[in-house]
């Protein structure tokens, strides 16, 4: 009597709170269904009931999974019809219809292989329905995620079906689908799922393995649902380890873990397996307590496979018992769960499915295989033309090449006399840029060198008459006087080292730069390179054109500090932009000479010259107001023998070395320019 009244209360109290759960769940959508006003909207709620349905009640979920069929169909909609077919087949399955089932979860399936069912989506913002699918994913992945799941579905159908082995390979194909899809959540799932199969093929290391894998990913995804499940695979491995303590402990956890997710399925299974456990700790009373409390939610969910596994439990405890009545009463009820279930027509319904669809699956193949077959074919009939085109074209360009040779040969001694020549040529202009540099070098050498040697002329001119009168007031005895020339004397010795030293640095520059580069780098002051070419440039023009004026004007950055360039190589390049600079102003000043400007001022030559530390780097600028380069030649001034200058004038080679130069330096030289306005060349340089 005890007995009854403690497994009716326990009925009472799991029915209580799985009705509880099931409305909290559906109520509001099905207020959300009736008030659906778009087909979109319908066909998204329809999902979310037959799902929250799957495992409470699956005869909703079959009617709500049917209604989200018919609608996806008639607004073609494939991946919407997968979804609802993989939900009406899992329906099924716990009905116990399973060759209804194998047949509507294999028509998911055949869509899912269609790539073109990627192609008519749902569009729209919304929440996604599911824990497997996201909406939002790309196509492809929404495919692969559909078909996992209807895998994932069938792994269950054969399972129960006791076809092991054949479920072990649709988990796995839906473990290679899901990792394509990235779904972590039912990588978890059908972790788990594989695991407890792996369990019943008796691969214990194999189930653990997957128990972990499966406890990973639900982390990873957040979805703990089926925890239970996974601590339950895990206590059945130790517990087939001779580790009942600690299957105990994991059972118990794995309770916890269903009630908490609302999981009434692993209630179930959870709780019969604590009845096996405390079997074998000989404890009779609380195997008869945790059987009754799976079959009080097997009752309730109304699940064939639960019932089984309760009914056999039972059967077995009263036989141990002596109580032959039970026994008798629960082997009739599992003879009859049986006969639903495996009954001879459902079984050979299920064969004959599951046969249909092999020979489906084998007439694919071979249908691939032909078309392979005949694609190798027609690769082998194009190789063969092909070969054959190139064995004419080999015949004829041999016979080409043999007239060809003749010619060539003959050819070859002139084009190598012409290159030799060509050689030459270029040798001697680009050794006449460097002379036509050092040219206007010069010429400012010899304007700045005459400053100072004018200046230690004047001053030992000045120094010998002071040293006269020197010798004049020391006759005089008069001693302040002498002090006072004494000094003037210093004063102006001091003044012609300091010119001389002038002269001797200015020569030692000349020579610097008239010697062939060492190729080796110094640190160098950029901003006094700068200046000093700017001066010896500016007076070289002088020297040849008295009539020359021009407004020079520096900016120079004293944060640069030295940096490590080749000072003869770079003074080229510099010398070279500058020289370019006072050219093109000087020809703009002989045009428009005389003339006003549209502001009404006479044009001023300017040239320019600024340095700036960018970043890492070094930027040397300089600038003229000259006419600009025009746009159609702007791609070509960088390149070797191209000039604007009159014939005679230019050899066309100093802006390609000194691009050549820069670039050595692992720097660049760019222009910006603007007709009628000027041009600034921009040389950069790293630290």
């Amino acid at each position: 009597m005890l007995k009854r009244v403690t497994y009716t209360i326990c009925l009472f109290f799991v029915t209580i709170i799985v009705h509880s759960q099931e409305d909290y769940g559906t109520d509001s959508l099905k207020n959300e269904l009736r008030s659906a006003k778009t087909d979109t909207a319908e066909l998204i709620l329809l999902g979310s009931i037959a799902y929250n349905y799957a495992e409470l009640n699956p005869d909703s979920a079959f009617l709500y999974a049917s209604r989200m069929h018919v609608l996806a169909k008639k607004m073609n909609l494939p991946l919407e019809e997968c979804f609802a077919l993989s939900e009406m087949g899992y329906a099924l399955i716990n009905l116990g219809n399973y060759p209804r089932s194998l047949q509507i979860l294999l028509a998911a399936v055949e869509i899912t292989d269609d790539p073109e069912s990627e192609n008519n989506l749902l569009s729209g913002f919304y929440i996604p329905i599911d824990v497997y699918t996201d909406r939002t994913a790309a196509p492809k992945l929404q495919r692969l995620t559909k078909q996992a799941r209807a895998f994932q579905y069938l792994g269950i159908l054969y399972g129960n079906s006791g076809n092991l082995g054949k479920a072990v390979e649709y988990y796995q194909s839906t473990l290679q689908k899901a990792e394509l899809a990235k779904n972590e959540r039912l990588l978890s799932i059908s972790y788990t799922t594989l695991g407890r199969t792996y369990l019943s093929l008796n691969k214990k290391d194999s189930a653990l393995w997957c128990a972990d894998k499966a406890n990973e990913y639900a982390i990873k995804s957040g979805f703990q649902k089926y925890l239970g499940s996974i601590l339950l695979n895990q206590g059945r491995v130790y517990m087939t380890l001779g580790r009942q303590k600690e299957a105990e402990m994991i059972f118990f956890a794995a309770l916890r873990a269903s009630t908490d997710h609302k999981y009434y399925r692993g209630i179930a299974a959870t709780n019969l397996a604590l009845a096996d456990i405390h079997k074998q700790f000989g404890e009779r009373d609380s195997v008869l307590y945790y059987i009754q409390k799976g079959l009080a939610v097997a009752r309730f969910l109304n699940a064939p496979d639960l019932y089984l596994r309760s009914y056999k439990a039972l059967a077995e405890y009263y036989k141990t018992d002596g109580n032959n009545d039970s026994v008798v009463k629960y082997q009739s009820h599992i003879i009859k769960i049986n006969d639903s279930l495996f009954n001879s027509k459902q079984t050979q319904d299920f064969q004959n499915i599951d046969f249909n669809n092999q020979q489906r699956i084998q007439e694919i193949e071979a249908t691939n295989a032909e078309y392979r077959n005949e694609i190798k074919i027609y690769f082998l009939l194009a190789g063969l033309g092909i070969f054959l085109l190139a064995a004419l074209m080999l015949w004829r360009n041999s016979r080409q090449r043999k007239l060809r040779n003749i010619l060539l040969s003959k050819q070859k001694n002139d084009l190598e006399n012409a290159l030799e020549s060509l050689k030459s040529t270029q040798s001697q202009l680009v050794q006449s840029e460097k002379m036509a540099s050092l040219g206007e070098l010069t010429a400012g050498i010899a304007h700045e060198i005459q400053n100072p040697l004018n200046f230690v002329n004047n001053f030992s001119e000045v120094n010998s008459e002071l040293i006269s009168e020197l010798v004049e007031e020391v006759d005089k005895g008069n001693t302040a006087e002498v002090k006072l020339i004494a000094a003037n004397i210093k004063d102006n010795s001091e003044k012609i080292n300091h010119h001389g030293k002038r002269a001797d640095a200015i020569v030692k520059g000349m020579l610097q730069h008239s010697r062939s580069s060492s190729g080796q780098k110094e640190a160098t002051d950029i901003n006094a390179l700068a200046d000093e070419y700017l001066r010896l440039s500016y007076h070289g023009l002088r020297a040849k054109d008295k009539s020359f004026n021009a407004t020079l004007k520096t900016d120079f950055d004293s944060s640069i500090g030295n940096i490590n360039i080749i000072p003869q190589d770079i003074g080229r390049v510099i010398l070279n932009l500058i020289t370019n600079a006072f050219y093109v102003v000087n020809e703009r000043q002989k045009a428009e000479s005389g003339k006003l400007n549209a502001e009404g001022k006479i044009y001023e030559p300017t040239v320019e010259v600024s340095t700036r530390k960018v970043k890492d780097n070094v930027e040397v600028k300089v600038k003229d107001n000259g006419n600009g380069i025009p746009q159609k030649i702007i791609d070509k001034i960088f390149q070797p023998f191209f000039t604007t200058k009159p014939t005679g004038q230019g050899t066309g080679l100093g802006l390609s070395l000194s691009y050549d130069i820069v670039k050595a330096h692992g720097g660049e030289l760019k222009v910006e320019t603007k007709e009628g306005e000027g041009s600034e060349f921009i040389i950069v340089l790293p630290l």
